[in-house]
């Protein structure tokens, strides 16, 4: 492409020209602890699951607001529609923003012991985060620099993020009761991950003044930020990340001496009114090694580039030789190390009992925002979420506030093992035009009762036919 030789604009068309978030259908379920501890590692401890085993599962959540099809051309149950489909772009929606997640989870199990609750998990997580794409950037990447209403016109592109990271990861959660009196339960968890990079790319673009001259002068004014990007392969970066997080309950019987899954206990759980978590998510960052490009820059001196129309760089080498040659970015201002944040963000969610098995959910995740370094800011959301579940069966309706701003409505069932969901539906269902693309499927198995419980049919609770209570047990 022609203006493809500027390293920032092509991170920003790569990101916003793609097609679950954080699968809240599943993520809050009181029966799937490997899928629900990636929202809250707390969320393992007095679980109505025994041992959950994760075998194979994806999600993919990718959404925009500057590109899109027709949905009366294309449809996301034809994958085959989109072929020669046109883009199409919002044109008057500045600032445009894009963001994109996607993870293969692998094998991953969670078990109860006591009062102590243990994890084992592993995937593959790739994001795309981009933010502050203006109005004049946007033009820019619809008709080329060569775009005739600008030719001449002094131009500033300010504010500029894009970020995209790829990495695999393996960790080990546990969680435990800290505190159980009358009808109040509290648990902790915490989820250590050690990282294994594989690619990133960042830039942030503070200010750009220019003028494009002709259609193939650019004179540069002045400009300031940093980028940097790696050699992209297993393992060629390393690094660490946490996720810490706290659930408080409030029971329906005392728990004062409860102990999950305990054979005179009925061998099952607490039941609760209505619970409230909260955890930090994510913290950490991913180090990569050399071979990687990376600079700070800031010149306010006037200089021109000739023929950008025709530059072609090649190779990783080549966009940084261009970048420092063309825009005279000093070899003395390249970083000593590149470095890129996983998204950070605060999950919140209060979850009622309606009983019948009947849930009520709002859940809430803020991204971290990253004002110097390189980061990912994970996408905001809010969610209500009305949800069914019992032991084999289970569905839910979120309702989600994109970016606290568009809304989505997506559907979840889990029928035993088999977990199919979306954090939107609409696509799927009616001829709206498609922003991006949602998706997410798990494959596990379960055992709900611990040893000893085989064939206990005792509703928990009761013994000899009267109503025990939680503190009992």
């Amino acid at each position: 492409m022609k203006q493809a030789a500027l390293f920032i604009l092509t991170i920003c068309l790569f990101a916003s020209s793609m097609f679950a978030q954080e699968s809240i259908g599943i993520g809050i379920s009181n029966y799937s602890p490997t899928n629900s501890l990636l929202l809250n590692p707390s969320s393992i401890v007095d679980s109505k699951a025994f041992i959950d085993i994760h075998l194979v599962g994806f999600s993919v959540f990718a959404r925009n607001d500057f590109v899109h099809f027709d949905g009366n051309q294309v449809s996301l149950t034809n994958p085959n529609s989109f072929n020669g489909a046109e883009v199409l772009y919002n044109e008057k929606r500045a600032p445009f923003r894009a963001y994109s997640d996607v993870l293969v989870q692998g094998p991953t199990v969670t078990a109860t012991i006591g009062k102590h609750s243990f994890g084992l998990y592993t995937g593959v997580r790739s994001v795309t985060d981009v933010r502050g794409l203006g109005q004049k950037t946007a033009d820019y990447i619809i008709n080329g620099f060569q775009y005739g209403p600008y030719i001449g016109t002094d131009t500033r592109i300010t504010n500029l993020r894009a970020t995209t990271l790829a990495w695999a990861e393996a960790g080990l959660s546990y969680g435990q009761i800290i505190r159980q009196t009358g009808n109040d339960l509290l648990t902790a968890g915490v989820h250590v991950k050690r990282l294994f990079g594989i690619g990133a790319a960042a830039a942030r673009l503070n200010e750009w003044h220019f003028t494009v001259e002709d259609s193939t002068t650019m004179q540069t004014h002045s400009i300031s930020g940093s980028y940097g990007f790696n050699e992209p392969g297993w393992n060629t970066g390393k690094g660490w990340g946490v996720d810490i997080g706290f659930t408080y309950k409030k029971t329906k019987s005392g728990v004062s001496n409860y102990i999950p899954h305990l054979r005179a206990g009925g061998c099952e759980t607490c039941d609760y009114q209505y619970k409230v978590s909260v955890a930090l998510l994510d913290i950490g960052r991913v180090k990569f090694d050399p071979v990687f490009y990376a600079s700070d820059f800031n010149e306010d001196s006037e200089y021109t580039l000739e023929n950008f129309d025709s530059a072609d760089p090649e190779g990783l080498d080549g966009v940084s030789t261009f970048l420092n040659d063309n825009f005279e970015l000093q070899e003395d201002n390249q970083k000593a190390n590149f470095r890129v944040a996983l998204p950070a963000a605060l999950s919140a969610q209060f979850d009622y009992n309606l009983g019948y098995n009947v849930y009520a959910n709002a859940s809430l995740v803020m991204g971290v925002p990253f004002k110097r370094n390189f980061g990912i800011q994970r996408a905001a959301s809010l969610s209500l979420t009305p949800r069914y579940e019992i032991k084999r069966f289970e569905a839910a309706l979120p309702i989600t506030l994109h970016e606290i701003a568009d809304p989505i409505v997506g559907f979840m069932v889990r029928l035993n093992s088999i977990i199919i969901g979306t954090d939107n539906l609409g696509p799927y269902l009616f001829n709206s035009d498609i922003y991006g693309a949602d998706i997410y499927f798990h494959l596990k198995y379960t055992i709900f009762r611990a040893p000893g419980c085989k064939g206990k049919t005792r509703k928990r609770g009761q013994r000899g036919g009267k109503i025990v209570p939680c503190a009992s047990w």
